[in-house]
């Protein structure tokens, strides 16, 4: 069902809540893939919707209208994110990364992925904040590294850096899973 914007501009409140029951969805499954809590997801939505009928009349193009909800969304998150405590980015040379790249093609390969999302799902919402965040808006969103640097305000080095930091937690945190345990030794096994 397309959304008739004219009318939401023009204070229509039934168009403004067909907009909103299209995209809440979605935008709370953001919301709440970067914040972690369903409070604060909860809230993170409501001032995401806020936003969108307090702007939508500067949209120009109304075709990008979704990957618009979204950005007001993912700005809405790294705002209270960054309200709640400034996170600490570690520049690209303070730390190695080592990644096995055997051990994420025999995590992500795609038969085990369906099988497993739940687990990757909680594993990633276990990831540290930082890593959480930048795996979630390469990964999930599909922002490039670079619009990732942007919106966080860090070099596109680092974004890249905790991108590899946090799949290689992620691997470490599904590896110390007992059930995941007995696949991996399935596919050694296999090889």
């Amino acid at each position: 069902m397309a959304v008739d914007i004219q009318k939401i501009v023009s204070g229509d409140q039934k168009a403004f809540k067909s907009l909103y029951d299209q995209y809440h969805i979605a935008m709370y499954n953001v919301c709440f893939r970067m914040l972690k809590q369903q409070d604060e997801a909860v809230d993170a939505l409501q001032e995401t919707f806020v936003k969108v009928f307090q702007n939508i009349h500067k949209l120009e193009n109304h075709a990008l209208l979704p990957a618009w909800i979204k950005k007001v969304c993912v700005n809405t998150c790294l705002q209270l994110l960054d309200k709640k405590k400034k996170i600490r980015w570690e520049e690209l040379d303070q730390q190695t990364v080592l990644l096995n790249s055997r051990d994420e093609e025999d995590l992500i390969d795609e038969v085990e992925y369906e099988q497993n999302m739940k687990r990757i799902q909680e594993g990633i919402m276990v990831l540290p904040e930082k890593y959480r965040i930048v795996f979630n808006l390469y990964a999930v969103e599909d922002y490039s590294h670079e619009e990732i640097g942007q919106m966080l305000g860090i070099p596109n080095a680092t974004c890249r850096s905790q991108y590899m930091r946090a799949k290689q937690k992620l691997i470490e945190i599904l590896k110390k899973e007992e059930t995941h345990v007995g696949s991996i030794k399935k596919l050694y096994s296999k090889a």
